[in-house]
């Protein structure tokens, strides 16, 4: 299934990092540990990453981030940014992430949809969620 919906600003503390997509938990431990550390923020809500190169690539680069509330300025590895709300589709998969990434592409092209940004994959568990911002 697909699903469109529009997301709010969003504030991400994030790590960049460019290596093998098989590393991002291990980055995503790095933020989390940040995050449990500074006293003027705290998560809210599920890890991200965001794909700067192909997502199906296994070498790429990649902010790895959590959702935070409150204010930090991070600690230079760690940054805190802030995601201007955008219009995605989306849709999840747990186990064939080629497939839910051909059922997006495939949907794009079918009703002519412009992709404006980055995808990336939320982290739900063992279910991950695939985001492609688009203009409708």
């Amino acid at each position: 299934m697909i699903g469109k919906r529009t997301l709010d600003d969003e504030k991400l503390a994030v790590i960049t990092f460019t290596g093998p997509f098989s590393k991002t938990l291990e980055v995503l431990e790095e933020v989390s540990d940040f995050v449990s550390s500074d006293d003027k923020i705290e998560a809210d809500g599920d890890p991200t990453v965001i794909f700067y190169t192909a997502p199906l690539k296994d070498e790429g680069r990649y902010d790895v981030g959590i959702p935070v509330k409150g204010e930090s300025e991070g600690d230079g590895k760690v940054k805190i940014v802030t995601i201007p709300g955008h219009t995605v589709i989306f849709t999840e998969y747990s186990e064939d992430r080629e497939e839910a990434y051909r059922k997006l592409i495939d949907y794009v092209e079918d009703k002519g949809l412009d992709v404006i940004g980055a995808p990336r994959e939320v982290l739900h568990g063992d279910v991950r969620e695939i985001q492609f911002p688009v203009v409708l």
